[in-house]
C-alpha cells in the first residue's frame, strides 16, 4: 500500500480508517444520499475499536475525507497494473 496519495490513480481502492461512530455517520450519508458507488465495510484488524471503509469512488472519497473525522487515509493499486 502506497502512503503517497500524489501517486493516486484512477481506479485504486482507497482505505479510510475511522472510528466506529464516524463509520456510522458515513453509512447513514451512503443510504440517504442514495451514493452510486462502491463501498465495502469491514472492522480493522488492526486498530481496535476502528472501522475500515473502502471505495474506487473518488468524490465519494474525497467528500468522506472533506466532511468526517478520520484516522487515516491509503490506497493500494489493482495487482495487474504495475505503477
Amino acid at each position: 500500500m502506497s502512503k503517497d496519495m500524489n501517486d493516486y490513480r484512477q481506479g485504486d481502492t482507497i482505505y479510510i480508517l475511522l472510528k466506529k461512530s464516524q463509520a456510522e455517520s458515513v453509512m447513514d450519508e451512503w443510504l440517504e444520499g442514495n451514493w452510486q458507488c462502491d463501498l465495502m465495510v469491514h472492522r480493522s484488524q488492526k486498530n481496535k475499536g476502528c472501522v475500515v471503509l473502502e471505495t474506487t469512488d473518488l468524490m465519494f472519497a474525497a467528500r468522506i475525507i472533506q466532511w468526517h473525522t478520520y484516522e487515516r487515509v491509503t490506497y493500494k493499486r489493482p495487482s495487474n497494473e504495475k505503477r
